[in-house]
C-alpha cells in the first residue's frame, strides 16, 4: 500500500482495523462461552487445552502468551483443569528448574470431544461467505498477523543510540533498549544482616 489508508480527518471505529477485530473476537468469544455452558468444561478450559494438543508441553508464561491470559487468571484455569484432570504439571524438559504443563489423555479426550461445538459454531458463522471470500480473509488475517509480529519485534531491537556501553547493565525484565547505569557500592543499614 503506497498511499496512507487512514487518516486523522476520516478516522472512525467503524473502518479501525483494531476495534474490528476485537470487536469479532468479543463476539465470538461469547457465543463459544455459551456453547459450552452444558458441557463439564468451559470455552476458556477448551482453548487451553486445545493449545497444549498441539504443543503438548508449554510453560506458563508460553501457555499464556499464546491463549491471551495473564499468569493469574492462567493459574486459576490450569488449577481448575489440574483437579478434573485434564493437564498435569511437569518439571521441564529442556530446563529441570521450570514447571511446564502438560495435557493428559482424559485433556485429550475431552479437546476431541467438545471441538465439534467451536467448528459447528463458526461454519454457522460462515455461511454468508463463499469459500473464496473465506480463504483469502483467513489469508489476509495470517498476513496481518506476520505483520504485527514482525513489527513488535522490530520495537524490542535496541536502537545503535541506545545499546549500553561498557560498563553499563541492563535493567532485570525491561526491554533492550533500556538499560541503568552501574550502581556505587551499598550501604549497609543498620537492619541488615551479614
Amino acid at each position: 500500500m503506497t498511499q496512507a489508508y487512514y487518516k486523522a480527518g476520516n478516522f472512525e471505529p467503524g473502518k479501525s482495523l483494531g476495534y474490528l477485530i476485537k470487536r469479532c473476537g468479543t463476539l465470538m468469544t461469547g457465543l463459544a462461552a455459551d456453547a459450552f455452558v452444558s458441557q463439564p468444561l468451559s470455552f476458556t478450559q477448551w482453548t487451553v487445552l486445545m493449545k497444549l494438543r498441539h504443543f503438548t508441553h508449554l510453560s506458563a508464561t508460553e501457555l499464556g502468551e499464546s491463549v491471551g491470559h495473564d499468569l493469574g487468571a492462567l493459574t486459576r484455569v490450569v488449577d481448575s483443569l489440574e483437579r478434573a484432570g485434564f493437564v498435569e504439571r511437569e518439571r521441564g524438559r529442556r530446563d529441570r528448574r521450570t514447571v511446564e504443563i502438560a495435557l493428559t489423555p482424559e485433556g485429550l479426550r475431552q479437546v476431541e470431544d467438545n471441538t465439534h461445538l467451536v467448528v459447528s459454531l463458526l461454519n454457522k458463522l460462515l455461511e454468508p461467505f463463499s469459500r473464496s471470500e473465506f480463504e483469502s480473509l483467513i489469508a489476509q488475517l495470517q498476513r496481518l498477523l506476520a505483520r504485527l509480529q514482525e513489527y513488535s519485534d522490530s520495537q524490542l531491537t535496541p536502537h545503535p543510540e541506545t545499546v549500553p556501553g561498557p560498563g553499563v547493565r541492563k535493567i532485570a525484565g525491561a526491554r533492550d533498549s533500556l538499560a541503568a547505569a552501574p550502581r556505587g557500592p551499598r550501604r549497609k543499614s543498620a537492619r541488615a544482616g551479614p
